[in-house]
Protein backbone atom coordinates (compact mmCIF):
# COMPACT_ATOMS: atom_id res chain seq x y z
CA UNK A 1 0.00 0.00 0.00
CA UNK A 2 1.91 2.83 -1.24
CA UNK A 3 -0.09 5.44 -1.88
CA UNK A 4 -2.01 7.15 1.61
CA UNK A 5 -5.01 5.65 2.57
CA UNK A 6 -8.09 6.75 3.68
CA UNK A 7 -11.30 5.20 4.92
CA UNK A 8 -13.37 8.16 5.30
CA UNK A 9 -13.45 8.28 1.16
CA UNK A 10 -16.94 7.07 -0.24
CA UNK A 11 -15.93 4.11 -2.17
CA UNK A 12 -12.57 3.99 -0.62
CA UNK A 13 -12.12 0.35 -1.23
CA UNK A 14 -11.16 1.60 -4.61
CA UNK A 15 -8.07 3.46 -6.11
CA UNK A 16 -7.12 6.99 -4.24
CA UNK A 17 -8.62 8.33 -8.25
CA UNK A 18 -11.82 7.23 -7.39
CA UNK A 19 -12.66 8.68 -4.03
CA UNK A 20 -15.16 10.67 -5.00
CA UNK A 21 -15.71 13.28 -2.23
CA UNK A 22 -11.83 13.70 -1.80
CA UNK A 23 -11.85 16.74 -3.37
CA UNK A 24 -15.24 18.06 -1.75
CA UNK A 25 -12.73 17.21 1.84
CA UNK A 26 -10.04 19.05 0.40
CA UNK A 27 -11.84 22.57 -0.41
CA UNK A 28 -13.68 22.30 3.55
CA UNK A 29 -10.23 21.86 4.36
CA UNK A 30 -8.91 25.25 2.25
CA UNK A 31 -12.03 27.20 3.87
CA UNK A 32 -10.97 26.07 7.48
CA UNK A 33 -7.91 27.16 7.50
CA UNK A 34 -8.57 30.41 5.49
CA UNK A 35 -11.28 31.07 8.13
CA UNK A 36 -8.23 30.86 10.92
CA UNK A 37 -6.02 32.79 9.45
CA UNK A 38 -7.64 36.08 7.50
CA UNK A 39 -8.53 37.85 10.38
CA UNK A 40 -5.06 37.86 11.36
CA UNK A 41 -3.94 39.09 8.06
CA UNK A 42 -4.02 42.40 5.95
CA UNK A 43 -5.20 40.48 2.88
CA UNK A 44 -6.12 36.32 2.92
CA UNK A 45 -7.31 34.88 -0.41
CA UNK A 46 -8.28 31.43 -1.54
CA UNK A 47 -6.30 32.03 -5.14
CA UNK A 48 -7.82 32.01 -8.29
CA UNK A 49 -6.24 33.31 -11.62
CA UNK A 50 -7.73 33.13 -15.38
CA UNK A 51 -4.11 31.59 -15.51
CA UNK A 52 -4.56 27.87 -15.45
CA UNK A 53 -2.24 24.79 -15.74
CA UNK A 54 -5.50 22.00 -16.38
CA UNK A 55 -8.23 23.15 -14.45
CA UNK A 56 -5.63 24.89 -11.60
CA UNK A 57 -4.94 28.13 -10.55
CA UNK A 58 -1.56 29.16 -12.16
CA UNK A 59 0.85 32.23 -11.52
CA UNK A 60 2.89 33.87 -14.45
CA UNK A 61 6.98 33.32 -13.36
CA UNK A 62 9.66 35.66 -15.13
CA UNK A 63 10.44 32.90 -17.83
CA UNK A 64 7.13 33.51 -19.56
CA UNK A 65 6.07 30.24 -18.35
CA UNK A 66 2.90 29.40 -16.15
CA UNK A 67 3.55 27.58 -12.20
CA UNK A 68 0.55 25.83 -10.23
CA UNK A 69 -0.12 28.13 -7.34
CA UNK A 70 -0.89 27.03 -3.55
CA UNK A 71 -4.01 27.75 -2.48
CA UNK A 72 -4.11 30.43 -0.43
CA UNK A 73 -2.17 33.68 -0.74
CA UNK A 74 -1.33 35.67 2.26
CA UNK A 75 0.03 39.78 3.08
CA UNK A 76 0.74 40.51 6.31
CA UNK A 77 0.03 43.71 7.85
CA UNK A 78 3.68 44.60 6.93
CA UNK A 79 2.81 43.98 3.43
CA UNK A 80 5.29 40.22 3.34
CA UNK A 81 3.53 37.93 1.08
CA UNK A 82 3.41 34.14 1.51
CA UNK A 83 1.35 31.21 0.62
CA UNK A 84 -0.60 27.96 2.37
CA UNK A 85 -0.92 24.99 0.91
CA UNK A 86 -3.24 22.87 2.22
CA UNK A 87 -3.02 18.95 1.79
CA UNK A 88 -6.38 16.83 3.57
CA UNK A 89 -4.24 13.87 2.56
CA UNK A 90 -2.98 11.41 5.54
CA UNK A 91 0.93 10.59 6.02
CA UNK A 92 1.91 6.69 4.68
CA UNK A 93 1.76 3.67 6.77
CA UNK A 94 4.14 1.97 5.49
CA UNK A 95 6.86 4.66 5.18
CA UNK A 96 7.68 8.14 7.57
CA UNK A 97 6.39 10.37 4.78
CA UNK A 98 3.59 12.55 3.17
CA UNK A 99 3.42 14.36 -0.54
CA UNK A 100 2.05 16.09 -3.04
CA UNK A 101 2.13 15.67 -6.97
CA UNK A 102 5.64 16.63 -7.89
CA UNK A 103 4.83 19.04 -11.01
CA UNK A 104 2.86 20.76 -8.19
CA UNK A 105 5.69 21.01 -5.54
CA UNK A 106 7.96 22.22 -8.39
CA UNK A 107 5.21 25.20 -9.28
CA UNK A 108 5.20 26.05 -5.44
CA UNK A 109 9.09 26.53 -5.80
CA UNK A 110 9.13 28.41 -8.90
CA UNK A 111 7.04 30.87 -7.13
CA UNK A 112 9.10 30.71 -3.64
CA UNK A 113 12.04 31.09 -5.65
CA UNK A 114 11.15 34.04 -8.50
CA UNK A 115 8.99 36.23 -6.17
CA UNK A 116 10.70 35.60 -2.63
CA UNK A 117 7.27 34.49 -1.42
CA UNK A 118 7.79 31.41 0.90
CA UNK A 119 4.95 28.55 0.96
CA UNK A 120 4.37 26.98 4.17
CA UNK A 121 2.95 23.41 3.38
CA UNK A 122 -0.06 22.27 6.00
CA UNK A 123 -1.01 18.53 6.20
CA UNK A 124 -3.87 17.26 8.44
CA UNK A 125 -4.40 13.46 9.13
CA UNK A 126 -7.53 11.68 9.47
CA UNK A 127 -8.54 9.76 12.79
CA UNK A 128 -6.14 6.96 13.53
CA UNK A 129 -8.40 4.34 12.13
CA UNK A 130 -8.36 5.68 8.55
CA UNK A 131 -5.31 6.09 7.85
CA UNK A 132 -4.74 1.89 8.58
CA UNK A 133 -4.99 -0.77 6.21
CA UNK A 134 -7.29 -3.70 6.95
CA UNK A 135 -4.61 -6.12 8.41
CA UNK A 136 -1.34 -4.43 9.45
CA UNK A 137 1.15 -6.38 11.17
CA UNK A 138 1.26 -5.57 15.17
CA UNK A 139 4.74 -4.35 13.95
CA UNK A 140 3.78 -2.15 11.41
CA UNK A 141 0.93 -0.98 13.87
CA UNK A 142 3.25 0.12 16.33
CA UNK A 143 5.55 2.25 14.08
CA UNK A 144 2.97 4.48 12.47
CA UNK A 145 1.15 4.60 16.25
CA UNK A 146 3.80 7.51 17.31
CA UNK A 147 4.01 9.00 13.24
CA UNK A 148 0.08 9.54 14.27
CA UNK A 149 0.52 10.69 17.63
CA UNK A 150 2.64 13.46 16.87
CA UNK A 151 -0.25 15.20 15.62
CA UNK A 152 -2.75 13.59 16.95
CA UNK A 153 -5.37 14.48 14.22
CA UNK A 154 -4.32 18.53 14.18
CA UNK A 155 -2.70 20.60 11.15
CA UNK A 156 1.22 20.19 11.30
CA UNK A 157 3.82 20.92 8.50
CA UNK A 158 6.92 23.01 7.26
CA UNK A 159 8.10 25.95 4.85
CA UNK A 160 8.83 23.97 1.27
CA UNK A 161 12.12 25.74 1.36
CA UNK A 162 12.72 23.15 4.70
CA UNK A 163 11.40 20.38 3.29
CA UNK A 164 13.28 20.73 0.03
CA UNK A 165 16.64 20.47 2.06
CA UNK A 166 18.21 16.97 1.18
CA UNK A 167 18.46 14.45 4.35
CA UNK A 168 18.15 10.68 4.33
CA UNK A 169 17.43 10.35 0.63
CA UNK A 170 14.26 12.63 0.93
CA UNK A 171 12.49 14.35 -0.59
CA UNK A 172 11.82 11.10 -2.86
CA UNK A 173 9.87 10.89 -5.58
CA UNK A 174 7.48 7.68 -5.99
CA UNK A 175 5.65 6.83 -9.27
CA UNK A 176 2.29 5.78 -8.25
CA UNK A 177 -0.97 5.48 -9.89
CA UNK A 178 -3.25 8.70 -8.73
CA UNK A 179 -6.46 10.09 -10.46
CA UNK A 180 -6.77 6.53 -12.65
CA UNK A 181 -3.11 7.66 -14.07
CA UNK A 182 0.47 6.74 -13.40
CA UNK A 183 1.74 10.54 -11.12
CA UNK A 184 5.29 11.16 -9.78
CA UNK A 185 4.82 12.45 -6.34
CA UNK A 186 7.29 13.83 -4.18
CA UNK A 187 7.25 12.71 -0.40
CA UNK A 188 8.49 14.45 2.02
CA UNK A 189 9.47 13.19 5.76
CA UNK A 190 7.27 13.76 8.72
CA UNK A 191 10.25 13.62 11.17
CA UNK A 192 10.73 17.64 9.05
CA UNK A 193 7.62 18.43 10.03
CA UNK A 194 5.84 20.42 13.22
CA UNK A 195 2.49 21.16 14.85
CA UNK A 196 0.70 24.06 14.31
CA UNK A 197 0.02 25.68 17.55
CA UNK A 198 -0.25 29.37 16.44
CA UNK A 199 -1.41 31.10 13.21
CA UNK A 200 0.60 34.17 14.23
CA UNK A 201 3.97 32.07 15.28
CA UNK A 202 4.10 31.81 11.42
CA UNK A 203 2.88 34.97 10.52
CA UNK A 204 5.31 36.35 12.65
CA UNK A 205 8.06 34.26 11.14
CA UNK A 206 7.52 35.97 7.62
CA UNK A 207 7.40 39.33 8.95
CA UNK A 208 10.94 38.29 10.55
CA UNK A 209 12.61 37.50 7.56
CA UNK A 210 13.48 34.14 9.48
CA UNK A 211 12.39 31.90 6.71
CA UNK A 212 15.32 29.90 4.91
CA UNK A 213 15.02 30.77 1.19
CA UNK A 214 14.51 27.27 -1.31
CA UNK A 215 17.52 26.28 -2.93
CA UNK A 216 19.08 28.08 -6.14
CA UNK A 217 17.85 24.19 -8.17
CA UNK A 218 15.59 21.88 -7.55
CA UNK A 219 17.19 18.33 -6.25
CA UNK A 220 14.85 15.08 -5.07
CA UNK A 221 15.57 11.21 -5.04
CA UNK A 222 14.04 8.51 -6.96
CA UNK A 223 12.67 5.90 -5.41
CA UNK A 224 13.55 3.18 -7.98
CA UNK A 225 17.00 4.26 -9.14
CA UNK A 226 17.97 5.42 -5.32
CA UNK A 227 19.76 8.57 -7.25
CA UNK A 228 19.98 12.11 -6.72
CA UNK A 229 18.04 14.07 -9.65
CA UNK A 230 18.93 17.66 -10.79
CA UNK A 231 16.44 19.71 -12.23
CA UNK A 232 17.07 19.30 -15.46
CA UNK A 233 16.20 15.41 -14.86
CA UNK A 234 13.24 16.65 -12.55
CA UNK A 235 11.56 18.90 -14.95
CA UNK A 236 12.24 15.37 -17.94
CA UNK A 237 9.82 13.43 -15.51
CA UNK A 238 7.35 16.50 -15.47
CA UNK A 239 7.78 17.05 -19.16
CA UNK A 240 7.03 13.14 -19.68
CA UNK A 241 4.13 13.19 -17.70
CA UNK A 242 2.24 16.36 -20.02
CA UNK A 243 3.22 14.88 -23.43
CA UNK A 244 1.10 11.62 -22.84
Amino acid sequence: MTLNSRKDYIDSEASQGSKSNSLELAHQFVKEIHSDIAPLLQECIIFDSEKTLGNAPAVEIPNDKLAIAPDIRCTTHEGNVFWFEVKDKSQRFYYPDTGADLFQVYGWYNINKHYSEPVFVLFKDPPFDSCIPKTPSEKNLEKFKPRWSKFNGKPYGAWLSQLLELNNNYPRIFNERSRNQQMPILYFLISQMQPVTSWQALIDEVDGKNIPDVKETFEAYHNRTNKLLDEDKVRGIIAALFSK
